[in-house]
C-alpha cells in the first residue's frame, strides 16, 4: 500500500540510479514499519513543468495512518538522504513529506489492510489469517 512518488529534476537520475532509489524506498519503508516488500510502491517522474523551484526533488509518501511521528520522521530523513546520495545533490535540495491514509481505505491484492500495530495486523503478518480485515 505505501506509495512514494519522487518528482525529480529532468535527467537528475539515470535508469540505474532510479532503480537504486526505488530499492531504497522499499528498504527504508520495510525497515521502519515492518511492511512486506511486495506492498511498497515507488514512482519516479521528471519535473517537466518546473514545479520544483530550486529543489532537486520532492518525495511524497502516502502511508497507512497509525505510524508514529518518529517513524514518519525517520522515513522522511532516510529517503531524503538516500535520494541526495544517489543523485549527488545536497540533502537540503530534497523535500520529503508523508501523508496518512486510513487502512480501511486501502486495499492490497484486493484485500483491505489492517490497522498498523493492531492484533489483526500481527496475526496477518504471522500468516495466521487468510485475509486481513
Amino acid at each position: 500500500m505505501p506509495f512514494y512518488h519522487a518528482l525529480v529534476r529532468p535527467q537528475l537520475l539515470s535508469e540505474s540510479e532510479r532503480q537504486r532509489f526505488a530499492a531504497s524506498v522499499v528498504d527504508v519503508h520495510c525497515d521502519v514499519t515492518g511492511a512486506p516488500p511486495s506492498f511498497v510502491h515507488a514512482l519516479i517522474t521528471e519535473d517537466t513543468e518546473q514545479q520544483l523551484g530550486d529543489d532537486a526533488a520532492h518525495i511524497n509518501g502516502v502511508i497507512r495512518a497509525g505510524r508514529n511521528d518518529a517513524q514518519k520522521a525517520e522515513i522522511a530523513t532516510r529517503l531524503s538522504e538516500a535520494l541526495a546520495e544517489i543523485a549527488g545533490v545536497d540533502v537540503d535540495a530534497v523535500r520529503t513529506t508523508t501523508r496518512d491514509i486510513q487502512a480501511s481505505y486501502t486495499m492490497e491484492g484486493g484485500l483491505l489492510l489492517p490497522e498498523p500495530g493492531s492484533p489483526e495486523e500481527r496475526a496477518w503478518m504471522a500468516g495466521t489469517t487468510a485475509t486481513p480485515t
